[in-house]
C-alpha cells in the first residue's frame, strides 16, 4: 500500500519545484505556483491513495493526468496547452549543458572558512583549500554525495574534503621559533 508518506513526498517535491530557476519575474513564478495549486487541487486530493501499490503507478497516473490536462481545451488561456506551447517553443531556453543543468539542482549553503582552512556542514567538518581562509564561500552538494563538493569561486569548482582527525593530529607542523623578549627589550632588560 502506498501510505502517506509517499503523498507526503509528492508535495514536498511540487512546493521545491514552485521556485522556478529561469523564471525572471514574479508573474511567470505566478503561473508555475498556479499549475502546481491545480495539480494539487484537482489531481492529489482526489486521489485514492489506497488503490496505489507502487510508485510506478503513482508516476503512471501523474503522467496520465498531466497528458489530459496539456491536451484538454482550457477556457482562461482560450486553447489547448500543448498547442499554445508549440505555438511559441521557439521562444524556450534550452539548458546550455547536461553539466550546467545538474549543476542547477545542487544544494548550496554559504559558509565562512576558519583559519584552519575548514568549514561545517550539518555539524560535519570539511578541508578546503587554503587561499579561501577567511573568506565567505559558497559551497554546492548532492546531501547523499558529499565526496563530490566543491566550492564554487570565480567561475572555478574547488574540491573540498571531510576532515580526517586521525591524520590531522599526526601532521608534522613548522613550529615558530619562541620569541627571546629578553633580547627585545622585554621587562628585564
Amino acid at each position: 500500500m502506498l501510505n502517506f508518506r509517499l503523498c507526503r513526498t509528492f508535495l514536498y517535491i511540487t512546493d521545491f519545484f514552485t521556485f522556478p530557476l529561469l523564471c525572471k519575474d514574479l508573474h511567470n513564478k505566478g503561473k508555475v505556483e498556479r499549475h502546481f495549486r491545480t495539480l494539487k487541487e484537482r489531481w492529489l486530493y482526489a486521489l485514492d491513495i489506497e488503490s496505489i501499490q507502487s510508485l510506478a503507478q503513482f508516476n503512471g497516473l501523474l503522467a496520465d493526468y498531466i497528458r489530459e490536462y496539456n491536451t484538454t481545451y482550457h477556457t482562461g488561456i482560450n486553447g489547448v496547452p500543448f498547442e499554445r506551447y508549440r505555438g511559441t517553443c521557439g521562444c524556450t531556453r534550452l539548458p546550455k549543458s547536461r553539466e550546467w543543468l545538474d549543476e542547477c539542482f545542487l544544494n548550496r549553503v554559504w559558509r565562512r572558512v576558519n583559519r584552519d582552512s575548514t568549514v561545517s556542514i550539518d555539524k560535519v567538518s570539511y578541508d578546503v583549500p587554503m587561499q579561501f581562509i577567511s573568506s565567505k564561500v559558497e559551497i554546492r552538494y548532492l546531501p547523499d554525495d558529499m565526496g563530490s563538493a566543491f566550492i564554487l569561486s570565480d567561475g572555478g569548482h574547488y574540491p573540498i574534503r571531510r576532515t580526517d582527525r586521525n591524520e590531522n593530529c599526526r601532521a608534522k607542523r613548522e613550529n615558530q621559533p619562541a620569541i627571546d623578549y629578553s633580547r627585545i627589550g622585554g621587562a628585564g632588560s
